[in-house]
């Protein structure tokens, strides 16, 4: 495994566990208290759920980006092999 899809997969790991957390505690520690009336200015479910479809979306594309840059890699070392040179050059 290559280091990029090692990365890909911990930041992915890591974005569907922040979808997991509740979205508004996270919001009232970070955000409320900069607020004269947080009560009022709570996201919405509609907010919370998009957030959340955020993080899962954004896990995806990076664990696709890690599959084609290991793919990436492996294609072309599989190249250099058949030609017997490093990089397929």
């Amino acid at each position: 495994m290559s280091f990029v899809l090692i990365l890909a997969i911990v930041m992915a790991v890591g974005l569907v566990a922040l979808s997991m957390a509740d979205q508004r505690k996270m919001w009232r520690r970070v955000r409320a208290r900069w607020l004269p009336n947080a009560e009022a200015r709570e996201p919405s479910d509609a907010v919370v759920t998009g957030l959340r479809l955020f993080f899962v979306a954004w896990a995806a594309l990076l664990l696709f980006a890690g599959c084609q840059a290991q793919e990436a890699k492996d294609r072309t070392d599989r190249i250099g092999q058949e030609t017997g040179s490093p990089y397929g050059s």
